[in-house]
């Protein structure tokens, strides 16, 4: 959702402190109000209101109000301003690293919060149904990297995963795969074998 920040100046105060407000809406009818603000203004003085929740790429219309002790004064004239676009939240994977048998590390980036800060986490398996997650961790905003370090892989095994980043709504990065370096065999064959040589000679 956009928002945006309405300011209103008092042109006359009629001789009484006075208190602003905004009417504001989609159409020039307006409909919404904001609530009375800075009572004791006089001449001069200016008040300013901040709008949240409003449609993005939207034409919004809206006028200052002002009223004294005697009543409402004369409203200011019918102003407007188009909301922008808020920016798309997104989130990326990147290549896992200390990469072993049974464990590797799982990274990602947060490449726009959308404005708001958020939590993040990991979901990763054998394939892209994925079935086991990271615990969530939160406080992320953009251009912050995470990380979690996850075991009970199997050696040689391809694996996938994805960056979540918990906003509103949820997102998510693309599919990223990967495979555990297989086990090493076991030294005692190695042993055998030198030793056979060893009796051939």
């Amino acid at each position: 959702m956009a928002q945006a920040i309405l300011n209103g100046s008092i042109l006359d105060d009629g001789g009484l402190d006075c208190e602003g407000r905004f009417q504001y809406g989609t159409t020039l009818a307006l409909g919404t109000y904001t609530p009375w603000v800075r009572s004791g203004m006089r001449t001069g003085d200016t008040f300013q209101a901040l709008l949240t929740n409003l449609m993005g790429n939207t034409i919004y219309y809206f006028q200052a109000e002002a009223r004294n002790a005697l009543g409402a004064g004369t409203a200011g004239s019918v102003l407007s301003f188009i909301t922008t676009l808020p920016a798309v939240p997104e989130v990326a994977i990147m290549a896992p690293t200390l990469l072993a048998e049974y464990a590797a590390t799982l990274r990602g980036y947060i490449i726009n919060d959308g404005g708001r800060g958020g939590s993040v986490r990991f979901e990763y398996g054998p394939s892209t149904s994925y079935g086991m997650v990271t615990p969530w961790m939160s406080g992320y905003i953009t251009g912050d990297t995470f990380n979690h370090r996850i075991t009970g892989l199997s050696p040689g095994n391809s694996y996938h995963c994805r960056a979540v980043f918990k906003i509103n709504p949820i997102v998510y990065s693309g599919d990223l795969a990967f495979t555990t370096p297989s086990e090493v065999g076991a030294m005692t064959l190695i042993d055998d074998e030198l030793l056979h040589m060893l009796e051939e000679r």
